[in-house]
């Protein structure tokens, strides 16, 4: 993807070399005549363009980087879903013990629910959300294992607090955090 900040560096060169032209025309000009008086304002014009933009640009770099949340809620929620449905595709044909539909469930609503949640998300957040739809892969990664009997079911315990964590990750919307920034 390249460095994030490199359109932003590029636009406000050119904003200073705006500024840098109207400032040695406005210098060429004689002082006290209606054209000073415009290329003054030009000059005006010029520096709150470039202050404008430079304030701007953390805006502008927190927008790629919610897309890239964006991308991850996405792309986690997908694979935690399909994850599920193949393992609950083999319980209901009797391979593994219908005991696992309920995690398999579990896992299912919460992968939902913050999939499709996520383009009215706020945002505040972001990372918050990424951060919980991994951590849901996680989950759904020990309910796979724990069915194909890599482990023990009894790991299957820990799916709780993972899926509590998630759950608390994407709930935080993380303001006092950017706050902070």
């Amino acid at each position: 993807m390249g460095r994030p900040d490199l359109d932003h560096h590029e636009e406000a060169e050119r904003l200073q070399q705006v500024l840098r032209t109207s400032h040695e025309e406005l210098a060429a000009t004689e002082s006290g005549t209606t054209t000073y008086r415009t290329r003054r304002a030009e000059v005006f014009a010029a520096t709150t363009q470039l202050l404008d933009f430079e304030a701007r640009i953390p805006v502008l770099m927190d927008e790629r980087r919610r897309r890239i949340s964006s991308r991850i809620v996405y792309v986690g929620g997908a694979v935690a879903l399909a994850a599920m449905l193949v393992i609950g595709g083999l319980v209901v044909d009797g391979r593994f013990s219908r005991w696992y539909l309920v995690p398999i469930i579990v896992v299912c609503l919460l992968a939902g629910v913050i999939t499709l949640s996520e383009p009215r998300a706020q945002r505040p957040g972001h990372r918050n959300r990424a951060v919980g739809a991994l951590i849901l892969v996680a989950g759904a990664a020990l309910v796979v294992v724990a069915a194909l009997r890599v482990v023990s079911a009894i790991w299957l315990l820990a799916l709780l607090p993972v899926l509590v964590a998630a759950l608390a990750c994407w709930l935080h919307d993380g303001t006092e955090v950017e706050a902070t920034k």
